[in-house]
């Protein structure tokens, strides 16, 4: 039965570099992003849902969910993120419990979750590995990635939890203010103790 390794951390902590990582390693990861962009596809129930929540102005002009418009909708008001995962949650974790069950032959599984802690799918692991960066790291990534201002990239951190209780509740810490190679090196030292068990 495969072990299953929750992978969390904040927005723009370098959660992806690590995944990336582990992926190169061999390791199934099983990617709750991605299946949250798939249950919001044309034609899927889910978008059906945020559609129905929200209204038909949340899809673009090729009838696909405008995310740049949803975002400026939900991350600005508590009350409509809440709204947004409590619409969206049964769609992905039903996704995620199937698919964890096609690696139970594996030695370890990753469930890479961003808000892993939020959406309540630690139970469905067996331990938690976060990813850290300093804060004021954080906010220049995410800044430069999403090209948000500050006060946008802001909100988007606020949306989660801090990562300092994250960090409280992990098994394993992974330090990502470094270098990319810096992230690696203990990546590979952690999977190395993993692999032992």
């Amino acid at each position: 039965m495969a072990k299953v390794i929750g992978l969390t951390g904040g927005i723009a902590t370098g959660k992806s570099t690590v995944s990336h990582y582990l992926q190169t390693q061999g390791v199934p990861i099983i990617d709750a992003d991605i299946i949250a962009h798939q249950v919001q596809a044309p034609g899927e129930d889910g978008l059906a849902a945020i559609v129905n929540e929200f209204g038909p102005t949340v899809l673009d002009a090729d009838q696909k969910l405008d995310r740049k418009l949803l975002g400026k909708l939900v991350f600005h008001q508590p009350s409509r993120l809440k709204r947004l995962v409590q619409v969206m949650d049964p769609f992905i974790r039903r996704e995620i419990v199937s698919r964890l069950s096609e690696y139970q032959s594996e030695k370890i599984v990753i469930l890479d979750a961003p808000t892993l802690f939020e959406n309540g799918y630690t139970y469905l692991t067996d331990s938690i590995l976060v990813v850290y960066c300093e804060p004021v790291v954080q906010m220049k990534r995410l800044r430069q990635r999403n090209h948000l201002t500050i006060s946008q990239a802001s909100a988007r951190i606020k949306s989660q939890w801090p990562l300092q209780t994250k960090c409280e509740l992990a098994d394993t810490i992974i330090y990502n203010s470094g270098s990319v190679a810096q992230t690696n090196k203990q990546v590979e030292k952690w999977l190395r103790n993993e692999l032992k068990y």
